[in-house]
């Protein structure tokens, strides 16, 4: 199963450790502490933290409630996935995707000036950038309807 969510996060450019622990959560059917993930994966600690780090922004991953009585070692923070993909979709959206159409305007400005210096090809290269600020306008239009539709972050508890 970790191999699926490896090839997810490869495509986002996400550490493979984030997509093992993910994949490692998904399959344990009870919620796992850090140091769970760290002995199960054979990785660092500094690659397990990065890695619950960007899963807990993501929303992707939820601090699991404790059950029962817990002993001394059951105490630490204990993690579930997230299984709502409303919830994964809508966290990438959020972190990864919506950053990029909101910023870059000063970028474009800069294209377009590069482009009209260029003589021989500004035609072509004005057409491009036309393109991006098209695709910027589109995304920064279609993505705070996707948020709408998705719903809201999960609360944290």
């Amino acid at each position: 199963m970790r191999v699926v969510f490896c090839r997810c996060c490869a495509a986002f450019r996400h550490p493979k450790s984030v997509g093992q622990i993910y994949g490692a959560l998904y399959a344990s059917p009870d919620p796992l502490a850090f140091s769970d993930i760290v002995e199960r994966l054979d990785i660092s600690k500094g690659s397990a933290s990065q890695g619950l780090q960007l899963l807990r922004s993501l929303g992707a991953i939820n601090e699991a409630e404790p059950t029962g009585k817990a002993t001394e070692s059951q105490r630490s923070i204990r993690y579930e996935p997230e299984l709502s993909l409303r919830q994964l979709v809508s966290g990438v959206l959020r972190e990864r995707v919506m950053p990029m159409a909101t910023t870059g305007t000063d970028r474009l400005k800069r294209l377009r000036q590069l482009a009209e210096q260029t003589p021989q090809e500004a035609d072509f290269y004005l057409d491009r950038v036309k393109q991006l600020e098209t695709w910027r306008r589109r995304l920064n239009t279609v993505l705070p309807v996707l948020s709408t539709l998705l719903g809201p972050k999960k609360k944290k508890r």
